[in-house]
């Protein structure tokens, strides 16, 4: 064959044979809705993983075929050796991990490569790992993601022209309540009606014993998850040993209720960063039989 010809390959034989790495950034990007730009870097440096030793091959085929909080989980302890890639000096970057209170420690990656990659091993190796990452990057990632990036954005658009179209709608409503009304009646309908519709709009989240979940970590989940449709998280019902148990949180729009929860499910059940949390319909107390059921309904998602 002439050395000066070239191999054409179409986008159908690109996609195929890259089937496994559309199918894992696919999830990053679509499905737990993690930031594009953040994801190309997350699957490039995973591109690299798979070239230091053979029992890493199929790292990504794995992974494609894990649960999201898997591929949560290990998408953020990449993040985590991407940080540390930025900085220069690596007790600047520990430091930099402590005052964010997260962990210097990667344990799935360093697990995964039977105790090879640390945070000191990668940091120590940084010029080499980002050329290689910028080759991946460049000869894989770019050429191979490009329709699922736009499909992405898409769909961040939509959800977020929904966001938009919710909130404009409670504004037409509040401003068709207090036309008409006087100042007395106006305040004491508005106030009722404001009690009914938020908690109409209101999930009820409960947590396992034992795996303490933080108010940030709801809020970037499901934010992540579902768009900005959260207006406030309240914590609640913390045990002996200072953990929270359960958590309303309370949506811009009663529409996406039906979003969170799955249909004829009485509790919905979510991994947030590899910790169980329960969600189901918000029942005020006023609402309840009575206030043993009310108990029993609370202990009963504790467990």
């Amino acid at each position: 064959m002439d050395s000066s010809s070239t191999i054409s390959i179409t986008r159908e034989e690109l996609n195929a044979f890259h089937l496994y790495d559309r199918a894992l950034f696919s999830r990053l990007v679509i499905t737990l809705r993690r930031d594009i730009r953040q994801s190309y870097q997350v699957m490039s440096f995973l591109l690299y993983l798979e070239t230091i030793a053979p029992h890493l091959r199929n790292l990504i085929a794995k992974l494609a075929a894990s649960q999201d909080a898997v591929v949560n989980m290990v998408a953020d302890q990449v993040v985590t050796c991407m940080r540390c890639l930025s900085y220069d000096d690596f007790p600047a970057f520990v430091t930099h991990l402590r005052r964010s209170i997260l962990s210097p420690e990667i344990p799935y990656i360093t697990g995964v490569t039977r105790g090879y990659l640390t945070l000191i091993v990668i940091h120590n190796n940084r010029e080499n790992i980002l050329f290689e990452m910028k080759k991946h990057m460049t000869r894989v990632c770019v050429r191979a993601f490009e329709d699922i990036c736009v499909r992405a954005e898409m769909y961040n658009r939509e959800i977020e022209e929904r966001v938009a179209i919710a909130k404009m709608r409670q504004l037409a409503m509040s401003s068709v309540f207090q036309k008409g009304e006087s100042s007395t009646s106006q305040f004491y309908r508005q106030g009722t009606n404001n009690v009914n519709e938020a908690e109409g709009r209101t999930v009820f989240l409960t947590f396992s014993r034992g795996y303490p979940v933080s108010q940030a970590e709801v809020h970037a989940y499901f934010t992540r998850r579902f768009g900005e449709i959260i207006e406030a998280i309240k914590m609640g019902g913390a045990g002996g040993d200072g953990q929270t148990l359960y958590a309303t949180m309370e949506l811009t729009c009663a529409s996406y209720v039906p979003e969170i929860l799955s249909q004829g499910v009485y509790r919905t059940k979510y991994s947030i960063n590899g910790k169980h949390v329960w969600a189901r319909k918000f029942i005020p107390s006023h609402k309840k039989s009575s206030k043993s059921r009310l108990l029993s309904d609370s202990y009963e998602d504790f467990f």
